[in-house]
C-alpha cells in the first residue's frame, strides 16, 4: 500500500505505472520525466510532500495512486495527521530589519529547468553564508523536503507566494547559533559545476557491503561528476579509504537511519 510516508523513488521503482498516474494527475510532476531529477529529488521527497509541492489533494492523490496498483483499493487518512503548508503568514523581525546587502538570492529556477537538481547549489550558498546573512531562495514550487534539511542545521524559514513563483528566506535565530552535537563533515563541498550525478542507495546492505560497492564505483567520479550515497549510518571508516584514492566525502544526516554522502574527486 502507497501511503503519505512512502518515497517517490520507492514507489516508482516497485509500481512504474504510478509515473503516469502523478503526470495525469498534476502537470508540475511532469518534471519527473527528466531521469536526473528523478533519481535526485524523488529520494528526498515523500507523497505527502510531493503533494504539498504540487499544490493538490494529498487523499486524492494517494487513491489514484493506490487506485493503479490494486483497483480494489481505496484510502482513508485522518487529514489531522498530515504534513500542513509550511508557509508563514506573519513576516518575522529579523527579515523586516535586515539590510538588503545581507540577503543573498539563489534563482534556482533555471538550474531545474535545464534538468539539474540544485541541491548542491543550495548547499555550497548556504555554507558560504556568514551568521548575519539570511538566502533568498527562489522556487517554481514550495522546496518542503529543504526546510527539515536546513533545519538540522540551525536555520529557520518564511516562505511567501507570489502567482507562481516561491520566495523562501531562511535565517539563523539567536538559538540556532549554539553549537550542535555530532555534526561532523556535515555541510557539501563548495562546487557548483558538476555535470553528472551518480546514485547509491547501500541502506539495505550490510557491512562491508556498503563500502565496497561505493569503492567499485569510485572511478566513476571526475571533476564534472559527484556521487551520492544514500546511507543508514555516517560512514567514518570510509573517509579515509577514499582519501587514499584521491577522493573526499561530506555527509548529511537527514533523518534517523538516513545518511545522504556526497562524494567528489579532489582537485
Amino acid at each position: 500500500m502507497i501511503t503519505k510516508d512512502t518515497k517517490i523513488s520507492k514507489m516508482l521503482a516497485e509500481y512504474p505505472q504510478t509515473l503516469d498516474v502523478l503526470i495525469n494527475y498534476s502537470p508540475h510532476f511532469s518534471k519527473l520525466n527528466n531521469k536526473i531529477l528523478r533519481k535526485t529529488l524523488a529520494s528526498r521527497v515523500n507523497i505527502e510532500q510531493a503533494a504539498g509541492i504540487a499544490g493538490v489533494n494529498l487523499i486524492l492523490l494517494l487513491n489514484e495512486l493506490n487506485k493503479s496498483v490494486n483497483s480494489d483499493m481505496s484510502v482513508t487518512i485522518n487529514e489531522g495527521n498530515t504534513e500542513k503548508e509550511m508557509t508563514n503568514t506573519e513576516k518575522p523581525e529579523i527579515l523586516k530589519n535586515i539590510n538588503n546587502d545581507k540577503i543573498k538570492k539563489l534563482d534556482v529556477r533555471p538550474i531545474i529547468d535545464s534538468g539539474k537538481d540544485p541541491f548542491l547549489e543550495i548547499m555550497a550558498k548556504v555554507k558560504s553564508l556568514s551568521d548575519n546573512e539570511v538566502l533568498h531562495l527562489i522556487n517554481s514550487f514550495e522546496p518542503i523536503p529543504l526546510y527539515s534539511v536546513l533545519e538540522k542545521k540551525g536555520f529557520d524559514h518564511w516562505t511567501e507566494k507570489n502567482e507562481n513563483v516561491f520566495d523562501v528566506f531562511f535565517f539563523k535565530t539567536a538559538a540556532a547559533d549554539e553549537p550542535q552535537k555530532e555534526q561532523t563533515k556535515s555541510l557539501q563541498p563548495e562546487a557548483v559545476e558538476y555535470e553528472n550525478i551518480i546514485e547509491l542507495d547501500v541502506r539495505q546492505l550490510v557491512p562491508p557491503e556498503p563500502m565496497m560497492k561505493i569503492l567499485e564505483n569510485i572511478s566513476k567520479v571526475d571533476d564534472k561528476t559527484v556521487m551520492i550515497v544514500h546511507h543508514h549510518r555516517e560512514p567514518m571508516m570510509l573517509y579515509p579509504k577514499l582519501e587514499e584514492r584521491g577522493y573526499t566525502a561530506v555527509t548529511n544526516k537527514i533523518e534517523d537511519n538516513y545518511y545522504k554522502v556526497v562524494i567528489t574527486k579532489i582537485r
